[in-house]
């Protein structure tokens, strides 16, 4: 794996500073090069000296709350002067934004300890929330009517963001750094308009929210508009049939909605169901509007994990006439969050095998990053899905680490972006002294054949001698 300019700057900088310092104290602190998402556990080093002794004190704080360092090193130059570096992880939470890490040395040689105080925010990323409005909604949108859509993007930092406005899955418009609200909490929010026509055919709009080279953060929504009232000769009743605009995780619940006019009579039957089970919580009410009947009827259908390959029927009678026979496909309003896990094998003493396990997940489209100590795996390769018999998708992503480059412990993690919902991931924490003894069990070494054909060798010359023996003793008792 290629090293990144802030990973070879922050592994060189004691040294440099080592080198070239000439008897003043100095204290640095460096952080990771690239932002990191909360959940991540990220590095900081503290380089401080020259001093006298190793009669030194270094002590982290995370805002007023002590922070426990993981590795402290004391080093010395070539004039015999004395260097401490130390290290600490942190892991980031959306509230870091406000949030600042201080290294402070104490010792001896100092009139006042030193110290060096950096924002976590400098890198801490947060992905936003992203939703889709509509004004006005629901039913009452009409052909050829303009409808306002507006995209909410909520909770992120930094300010600096891309809009990406897309329908039918051509896009429409780029806003480029929009203009945002600072929230109470640090992060910042936005709100970004814009109009459409609506069909009877109904298109897809979606909005893609885009920070730095991350991928994008999307939502979609159906706009659809109302069908025409038919002329009471023709006895045809205009429909719509709704579900929510966002996907649903399971042990949730959805509301779909039937909705129809121009009914002569009020013997109108609503029939909702399942995998062909009838769907208990329904709501049906049918209201006089002039000289017909208008049928408004809703159902709650309860979300399961395996209900991708899932359906539900909606059967409208209007006395014993069948009048409507829909069926709604389930996986279009269902999200499966995936689960994440990492494991580890050995196929020699200096490689290990990290294997990023993503199970379980619909629909298919996910993001999966490979970091090291929070930096980005280069040349990384994509992974590709397959399909369950139930039809979520599973994933697997592996990659050889060497273990004998680096002394010390590495975190490796494994994040997985799915829909518009914040990353998933798992952590393993690698170290090259763990790896350093391990044998497969049950599998000799390289040097066993030559131990066994050395005992071989020595056992034949002590058998050889001893025969030589017995029959020279045996001959001068004779005699």
């Amino acid at each position: 794996m290629t090293a990144t300019p802030g990973q070879v700057l922050s592994s060189f900088l004691p040294t440099l500073l080592l080198g070239f310092t000439a008897g003043q104290p100095f204290i640095t602190l460096t952080g990771p090069s690239q932002r990191t998402a909360p959940g991540n556990l990220v590095p900081f080093n503290c380089t401080a000296g020259p001093f006298s002794n190793q009669d030194f004190n270094v002590t982290w704080m995370k805002d007023r709350d002590e922070h426990p360092a993981s590795a402290q090193r004391p080093m010395t130059n070539d004039k015999g002067n004395y260097f401490i570096t130390s290290k600490v992880w942190v892991k980031l939470v959306p509230q870091d934004v406000s949030s600042e890490i201080t290294c402070e040395v104490t010792h001896g040689d100092l009139v006042k300890p030193l110290y060096k105080t950096m924002n976590l925010s400098q890198v801490l990323r947060v992905v936003p929330t992203v939703k889709i409005t509509t004004k006005p909604s629901g039913a009452s949108i009409h052909v050829q009517e303009r409808v306002n859509l507006t995209c909410h993007v909520s909770h992120f930092y930094p300010s600096h963001l891309n809009l990406i406005l897309m329908k039918n899955r051509h896009r429409i418009q780029t806003v480029s750094s929009p203009q945002v609200t600072r929230n109470p909490d640090g992060t910042y929010s936005l709100e970004h308009m814009w109009q459409a026509e609506a069909t009877l055919n109904g298109s897809e709009f979606a909005c893609w929210v885009i920070q730095d080279e991350q991928p994008p953060v999307q939502v979609n929504i159906t706009l659809r508009a109302q069908a025409h009232r038919m002329s009471k000769a023709r006895r045809s009743h205009s429909y719509v049939l709704q579900g929510p605009l966002q996907r649903s995780e399971p042990g949730t619940s959805i509301q779909l909605t039937y909705m129809s006019s121009e009914f002569s009579t009020r013997q109108v039957t609503v029939t909702w169901l399942k995998n062909n089970h009838k769907l208990p919580k329904l709501q049906t009410s049918v209201h006089l509007s002039g000289d017909t009947y208008n049928v408004t009827s809703s159902v709650l259908v309860p979300l399961q994990a395996d209900d991708v390959l899932s359906h539900v029927f909606c059967h409208v009678r209007h006395n014993t006439t069948l009048v409507l026979q829909k069926i709604i496909n389930l996986d279009q309003y269902l999200r499966v969050p995936p689960a994440v896990t990492v494991s580890q094998s050995s196929p020699s003493s200096n490689l290990v095998a990290i294997t990023c396990h993503v199970q379980r997940f619909y629909p298919q489209s996910v993001h999966l990053t490979w970091l090291e100590n929070c930096h980005m795996f280069q040349g990384a390769e994509k992974p590709t899905s397959k399909q369950n018999s139930d039809g979520t998708y599973t994933l697997e992503s592996l990659q050889l680490v060497n273990v004998s480059l680096q002394g010390s412990e590495r975190v490796f993690t494994c994040k997985v972006q799915h829909e518009a919902r914040p990353p998933i991931q798992a952590n393993l924490i690698l170290s090259a002294i763990a790896h350093a003894t391990y044998k497969p069990i049950g599998s000799p070494g390289p040097e066993t054949p030559a131990i066994i054909f050395v005992v071989l060798l020595l056992g034949f010359k002590v058998m050889l001698l001893m025969s030589f023996t017995v029959a020279y003793i045996h001959r001068w008792w004779n005699v």
